[in-house]
């Protein structure tokens, strides 16, 4: 279910951070609480129809580890003990603020981004194929227009349910031990 324009932002998430979804840490708190209240009370589905159930708390999308994704599931089910990863609180406020804090931090390269995308297109040519092309088509076009950012393809919400906030791994120090990377 991965499409171009998912690798797109990955990519973009790895170079420009979180900055472009804050407009402010109050919106930034508000939006969090209720995507975390919907999942909690999609956490009362039965079993069956639950998703993601073995969804790692922390995931690395640079290979530096320097930004991650902080998957709001685990969050929400009160599983943050993941793969070495425990929350040192039983909700998330604290990533508001990581997210305000990441975002003032991060300054995104478009140069970096070209490169990264290059070398994405390279890796589509022979793994994805069928993507290549439109990679390329929106490496050009996000070179002409300042590398915006994009929303996940409409597959790929279907595919996997994304639910996570990108934040610098070393905003995770005074709340999660066990970090990635």
């Amino acid at each position: 279910m991965l499409r171009a324009l998912d690798i797109y932002k990955l990519i973009h998430q790895g170079v420009f951070g979180p900055g472009h979804v804050i407009s402010s840490a109050a919106a930034a708190r508000r939006a969090l609480g209720d995507e975390m209240a919907a999942l909690k009370v999609k956490g009362q589905e039965p079993k069956a129809k639950r998703h993601n159930l073995d969804e790692e708390l922390l995931e690395p999308i640079v290979p530096d580890g320097r930004l991650v994704r902080v998957n709001l599931r685990p969050l929400a089910a009160n599983r943050c003990n993941v793969q070495g990863a425990r929350c040192k609180m039983e909700h998330a406020g604290w990533l508001a603020e990581a997210m305000v804090k990441s975002a003032l931090q991060v300054k995104g390269d478009p140069a970096r981004m070209k490169r990264r995308l290059a070398a994405a297109a390279r890796w589509c040519r022979k793994n994805l194929p069928g993507q290549s092309a439109d990679l390329e088509l929106m490496a050009a076009r996000a070179q002409e227009s300042g590398s915006p950012a994009f929303h996940h393809s409409p597959a790929y919400p279907r595919a996997y349910r994304p639910a996570y906030r990108v934040i610098l791994n070393d905003c995770l120090k005074p709340h999660v031990s066990g970090r990635a990377g």
